[in-house]
């Protein structure tokens, strides 16, 4: 339930009434519009920046490049 909404001008004058109908229809009429928008679906993992694995890869190794004999 919506109570009206009263607009008013810079100079203080009414400028329009919004009654509680039209507020509900906008309200319900975005909402649909939103939920529409919203994917369930994942799009799978974002990528790491280059710069980011490049430093983790310096910090962490792989264990086969720090002990050659896992190779």
């Amino acid at each position: 339930m919506f109570h009206p909404v009263k607009i008013l001008k810079p100079d203080g004058t009414l400028s329009k009434i919004i009654n509680s109908n039209q507020l509900s229809k906008m309200y319900w009429d975005t909402f649909k519009n939103e939920e529409g928008r919203v994917s369930l679906v994942n799009t799978g993992r974002s990528r790491v920046p280059r710069w980011v694995k490049e430093r983790l890869d310096r910090e962490y190794p792989s264990p086969s490049e720090s002990n050659p004999s896992l190779r």
